[in-house]
């Protein structure tokens, strides 16, 4: 999660991924949602592989069930095999070709279940990559040289370069690029094709950044780019921090004709900046799972891509919990003088609200995002005036509430002022519906 901008910012064994599956079926084209992490009962199942061994293919199964069931769970191995039993839990892969999707079912009373997926890896993932359109292609350099600000006063960070081989453990560099690029594709969608071009395109490049702890968005360079540290690609790929840092990239270059990029930066940059990074992000990885088909992503790999995507759901949802628990405290302006940043639970909850009415709505996410950028889009000398990104005053809040709250209410054609003034934010009434005029139907 980027809150500031540069210059302002053993051999035999494998390992289990898992994901609670609600809402993400392997077999029957990839689907996933997030109803249970907003505001369902969260799953007490857990499930880790403990021991999987590629030369024998035997595979121990280990977890939990806080609900502490006394009904056996129910194994299915993705293989054929079915078994029902407690943890741990063996079984041995005669076929090692390939890579196996688990489903664990627990049974409660009343017959209610829950069930968690997980995946076994005996092999790479065989991605059948598809022709992606070349002016989005995200490359994975070795070096960081050729990278340039397009910018004045907006630097290159002296740590940056490039991913040597090394770092490419289970999925190849290529393969990962193409992921990317595919994020890439479903992201212009969002953002309505609507992007300062750089040279033409809109390529971006991934760079390393050995000093860094998490991700940071490069949206000023030439190519657009994204820096991670090390531990982007140790142990489970942090895929849906990577589509956060993309949506940054793209929601900072648009529109075309007067991008925020460079004119929100600062303190008050959070409420557009995080909250559309947040959106893209798990927007993203709904669409990359849900046309995993289309895009040759084998089912081993979607679910380890939706299990990113939920787990970093579940801290939005905990972050608009603490919200409410806290009175509710708006912001839009972060001190730079202290330590915390006091926008965070306000653009997580402009997130939370997003998806919970989402899928309470049943109206999906691109299209209510599509339609959310059409009117952040409308955004010209006038509306960056009364933006003001270097004030600190309660009508520059106002206009930063206002909107995202026109935008999200033309996203969902919905007025979700009420909801919203429920939850603390000032909203202007006059220039809520000046905004929503303001877009071409």
């Amino acid at each position: 999660m980027t809150n500031t901008m540069w210059p302002l910012a053993s051999q035999h064994r494998t390992f289990l991924v898992l994901v609670f599956a609600v809402g993400f079926t392997a077999a029957t084209g990839q689907q996933i949602d997030y109803r249970d992490v907003l505001y369902g009962k969260l799953p007490t199942l857990s499930a880790h592989v403990a021991e999987a061994d590629r030369i024998t293919g035997i595979v121990r199964v280990q977890g939990v069930d806080l609900a502490a069931p006394s009904i056996p769970f129910t194994f299915d191995w993705g293989d054929g095999v079915s078994d029902d039993t407690f943890f741990p839990a063996l079984h041995t892969y005669m076929v090692r070709d390939g890579n196996y999707v688990i489903s664990v079912t627990a049974h409660y009373g009343h017959n209610a279940t829950d069930t968690t997926l997980a995946v076994v890896r005996f092999v790479p993932p065989k991605i059948e990559q598809k022709e992606l359109p070349g002016a989005l292609r995200v490359r994975i350099p070795q070096t960081s040289e050729g990278v340039e600000s397009r910018l004045p006063g907006y630097g290159i960070p002296s740590s940056l370069g490039g991913f040597d081989d090394r770092a490419f453990t289970i999925l190849s560099r290529e393969d990962i690029e193409y992921i990317l690029s595919v994020a890439a594709v479903i992201q212009m969608d969002f953002v309505n094709d609507d992007v300062t071009r750089v040279d033409g395109s809109f390529q971006q490049a991934l760079f390393r950044d050995p000093s860094a702890a998490g991700m940071y968005s490069l949206w000023y360079t030439s190519p657009v780019a994204f820096g991670a540290g090390d531990a982007a690609f140790s142990g489970a790929i942090g895929y849906s921090s990577f589509f956060h840092e993309m949506g940054h990239n793209f929601t900072l270059n648009t529109p075309a004709a007067f991008c925020y990029g460079g004119k929100i930066d600062g303190p008050a940059n959070a409420i557009y900046s995080e909250t559309l990074a947040q959106l893209f992000q798990h927007a993203t990885a709904s669409e990359l799972v849900r046309r995993s088909k289309e895009f040759g992503i084998p089912a081993d790999l979607a679910v380890e891509i939706a299990a990113s995507a939920r787990d970093s759901m579940k801290l939005v949802r905990d972050s608009y919990e603490k919200y409410l628990a806290g009175n509710k405290p708006f912001a839009t302006w972060n001190n730079p003088a202290t330590p915390e940043d006091e926008t965070f639970p306000t653009f997580m909850t402009l997130t939370y609200v997003f998806f919970e009415h989402a899928e309470r709505s049943r109206a999906g996410y691109r299209t209510p995002l599509k339609r959310m950028m059409e009117l952040l889009q409308t955004f010209d000398e006038g509306l960056h005036e009364r933006y003001q990104q270097t004030e600190d005053t309660p009508a520059a809040a106002t206009f930063r509430a206002t909107l995202m709250v026109a935008a999200m209410s033309h996203g969902f054609g919905e007025d979700l002022r009420g909801r919203f003034v429920g939850l603390g934010f000032p909203i202007d009434g006059a220039l809520f519906t000046e905004l929503s005029q303001n877009v071409k139907e």
